[in-house]
Formats: C-alpha cells, sequence, structure tokens
C-alpha cells in the first residue's frame, strides 16, 4: 500500500481512462485527483496538490510532451509518468529525455503500474530530499560568510581607527618613541588614509602568514 496516501495527479482526456486508473489507483492506496487536458494539468499542479503525474500522451490542443515542455526547468518539482499506447512506446522514451521518470503502456497492468510507480516515487523523493538538503547547506554557507564578512570588516574599521590612533601618539613622542611602530608589520608601519587602504594593507600580511 502506499504509505500516507501520496497524491497522484491522472491527465487524459477519455474519462474511462480517467476513471480506470483513478480506481486501480485507489486501490493501492494513493489518492487521486484528475485532469482533462493538458491545461487543467497544469492548472491543477499550479495547486501544488500533486507532485506525482500520469500524464496521457496523447491529447487535443496540449499533448503531454506540451505539458512536459511547459513545465520547462521546473519539471524536478514533478515525479511524471508517462502514459502511452503500446504501439508507440519510443514516444515515451522520448518523453523521458525531456524529464519523464518513466512510462506505462495501454493497455494497464496493476503490477506494472504499482512497480514503477514505487521505483519512481522513492526515486523522486531521494532526489528532493538530496536537493532540499543542498539548498539549505548552500543558504548556511551563504548566511555564514555574510555573517563573518559583517564581523571582518566591522574588525578591520575598529583596527584601522587604533592604528590610526597610534601613529597619532606616535607621533607625539620623542623621536626615538617612534621606533615603537617597529613592532608592527612593515605593512603598518606608515600612517594609513583610509579604512579601505588599511584592509589592502591587513590582507597582504595575513597573506604572509
Amino acid at each position: 500500500m502506499a504509505s500516507e496516501k501520496e497524491t497522484i495527479l491522472v491527465v487524459d482526456d477519455e474519462e474511462a481512462v480517467r476513471n480506470v486508473l483513478k480506481k486501480m489507483l485507489e486501490n493501492i492506496g494513493y489518492r487521486v485527483i484528475t485532469a482533462v487536458d493538458g491545461q487543467d494539468a497544469l492548472y491543477q499542479l499550479s495547486l501544488g496538490e500533486a507532485k506525482i503525474v500520469l500524464l496521457d500522451i496523447m491529447m487535443p490542443n496540449m499533448s503531454g510532451i506540451d505539458v512536459l515542455k511547459k513545465l520547462g526547468d521546473d519539471h524536478n518539482n514533478y515525479c511524471v509518468i508517462m502514459v502511452t499506447a503500446l504501439a508507440d512506446m519510443q514516444t515515451g522514451i522520448d518523453a523521458m529525455k525531456l524529464g519523464a521518470a518513466d512510462y506505462i503502456t495501454k493497455p494497464f497492468v496493476q503490477d506494472e503500474i504499482q512497480d514503477k510507480l514505487n521505483k519512481a516515487i522513492d526515486v523522486f523523493h531521494r532526489s528532493s530530499f538530496e536537493k532540499n538538503r543542498y539548498e539549505t547547506l548552500q543558504k548556511n554557507v551563504l548566511e555564514q560568510t555574510e555573517r563573518m564578512q559583517e564581523q571582518f570588516n566591522e574588525l578591520v574599521s575598529s583596527l584601522a581607527r587604533e592604528h590610526k590612533l597610534l601613529h597619532e601618539l606616535a607621533g607625539r613622542q620623542s623621536k626615538g618613541g617612534k621606533t615603537t611602530l617597529d613592532n608592527l608589520p612593515k605593512e603598518l608601519q606608515e600612517p594609513i588614509d583610509s579604512v579601505e587602504e588599511f584592509r589592502d594593507a591587513l590582507l597582504r600580511v595575513l597573506k604572509k602568514r
């Protein structure tokens, strides 16, 4: 039985076919919604109820292939299994090149449908998990990088002020007192006018470490 009542969108312009697939899938344990053509399918997908789609290839006005093309790069967000006649399997194979996960042929065999659905859904969920994990990691890295950049900029600004003050104090001391600046890296021994110049000098120092 399907776990957690996975919702499947069945798309076919023939009512009899929709009803057969709906009953067959509900017997297996899926929740089923239907669409009567390609436009209706795109509308149903926009509602976000289903990520798993059984999509008939041969439909008037907008074929299953047209629907796949309309999804474009967004097809990765869905698990699409094409439905085709036995004599037209090549079209089903071609559809897989456009992003379909698999295809099933008419007349339907429940065991075949169940087996292909289980495999396709398993791959889809694992791919979705990896995609979500990748996006989460990427977001974390970007956020941490931005936070570190802000902290670094604050630190540089603070050090630049202290560096300027150090030179001012050194200038008020006796000539011999200026040798205290000799303890600084060579790049920081001379006065620096701006925070940007201080940052560049500091980075040159860090590169030598």
